[in-house]
């Protein structure tokens, strides 16, 4: 799906579920064809899998080169910078995972630094802290999880670092619509774990869905840029979600199932 001229980008937080096969990827489809496959329905992807650890060199430029060229990754901090040192003594691991993430090249968007919902307004100081050690070169956004920093000294703090505020549908966290640089970042995640099947909806969102589409298109008459990701676990099956949502905004769409080969003769040499 192309970005509309607006540059409203939707995507799906992460691409591997095993799930997914036979539903949005062909049936028996190699675990390794699915980046490229999901690059020709979806312009963007969050990936999630650096909240767990620093993807290797290798990795990242595999990313790179299995995408088209005006494909976007957002990706995450990996968490033992933001859960387990809380921003404390950052900077090495901090250095690292930029530098390697820095082989995705122009294909690096916004780096979502999440925190758990114990990271209180407490912890005001180690943001504090931290924020300068960001680079200009690379864009942020602060997804907190604790209704303590819905406050304008907070918001003022992150414009003044051009550090995104991250707009959340998160379990009963009320959402927070607010823009703090040039660029608008919304995540739908929902309740992880609610679903133990992953390919298909399940829940209806189609109030929430109309909502969000009326925000986005706010959002888009106040910044050049917009990110929207949606999880799985949001209404059961995150690309059916991210289809919709687009039809509700009126951008285009690709239906996955249009690109699946003809099985029979995608597996005939396997089969002998």
């Amino acid at each position: 799906m192309e970005p509309a001229a607006t540059t409203i980008r939707l995507g799906v937080q992460g691409f591997s579920p095993k799930d997914w096969k036979g539903t949005f990827y062909p049936p028996r489809f190699p675990a390794n064809q699915f980046l490229p496959f999901y690059a020709r329905v979806f312009g963007s992807v969050e990936i999630n899998s650096t909240f767990y650890a620093i993807p290797s060199t290798s990795t990242v430029r595999s990313w790179a080169q299995r995408t088209p060229p005006n494909f976007v990754f957002a990706c995450k901090m990996p968490q033992e910078i933001t859960h387990d040192q809380r921003l404390k003594g950052p900077a090495d691991r901090l250095a690292i995972f930029l530098d390697q993430m820095g082989n995705l090249g122009e294909k690096l968007g916004p780096v979502v630094i999440q925190f758990p919902g114990s990271f209180t307004r407490r912890f005001e100081e180690n943001l504090r802290d931290f924020l300068p050690l960001l680079p200009e070169d690379v864009r942020f956004v602060t997804e907190f999880r604790s209704p303590s920093w819905n406050d304008d000294e907070v918001f003022d703090l992150l414009r003044e670092f051009n550090v995104a505020w991250c707009i959340n549908h998160w379990q009963d966290l009320p959402p927070v619509v607010e823009t703090t640089t040039d660029l608008a970042y919304l995540r739908l995640v929902g309740y992880h774990r609610e679903f133990k099947y992953l390919g298909e909806v399940q829940r209806d969102r189609s109030e929430d869905l109309a909502m969000w589409a009326s925000t986005i298109k706010d959002l888009a008459i106040r910044v050049p840029r917009v990110y929207v990701f949606v999880n799985n676990h949001y209404a059961g099956h995150a690309p059916a979600t991210v289809n919709r949502l687009a039809e509700l905004l009126d951008l285009p769409t690709v239906d996955p199932h249009s690109l699946w080969p003809d099985q029979t003769t995608m597996f005939k040499d396997e089969e002998g």
